[in-house]
């Protein structure tokens, strides 16, 4: 787990709400307060389905949400000439991410074991921090996934010229 301060806000919002850079990412949660505080839980309500919907899917019902699904309502939330009070958004790993960084070298931790690779993105008082976590179905000892997901997003953040120190 790595703990990033953003040193641009403008250029992480702008990442992540205008352009398409975190789109694969899955939305567990976000939560955003201007005049009121907007609560968006990104659980996939199944029963908002039919059967037959959710047999015509490739890969079956995703848990969560796609970012590029619910980046536009979030940006719509936000935009305006006052920035908003706070914002947070817990991001997951698509499942293709996850396979990535269990197939890396580094990483001595089965796939199956990996629950998930979250990103959380705070903005409050003027401020963006970015923590990564790692979640697995059983207790383990081996740090090597924590480590190959934190090297990722350092590298996904320099990519992306988001300019950022550890803290």
């Amino acid at each position: 787990m790595i703990a990033l301060q953003i040193k641009n806000t403008k250029s992480i919002m702008n990442s992540l709400l205008v352009s398409e850079q975190f789109d694969s990412f899955q939305v567990e949660e976000a939560s955003i307060t201007t005049f009121n505080t907007f609560h968006i839980d990104g659980h996939i309500v199944k029963s908002f389905y039919t059967p037959e919907e959710i047999s015509n899917m490739k890969q079956g019902l995703p848990e969560f949400s796609l970012w590029k699904d619910i980046r536009p309502v979030c940006f719509q939330l936000i935009k305006g000439k006052k920035t908003p009070v706070s914002f947070r958004v817990i991001l997951h790993a698509s499942p293709a991410l996850v396979t990535s960084i269990a197939s890396h070298p580094d990483c001595e931790v089965s796939e199956d074991l990996i629950r998930s690779l979250v990103l959380n993105i705070r903005y409050d008082n003027g401020h963006v921090t970015c923590v990564t976590g790692t979640a697995f179905s059983t207790f383990l000892m081996d740090k090597t996934t924590d480590a190959v997901w934190d090297k990722y997003i350092r590298k996904l953040f320099d990519h992306l010229q988001l300019d950022f120190e550890e803290i």
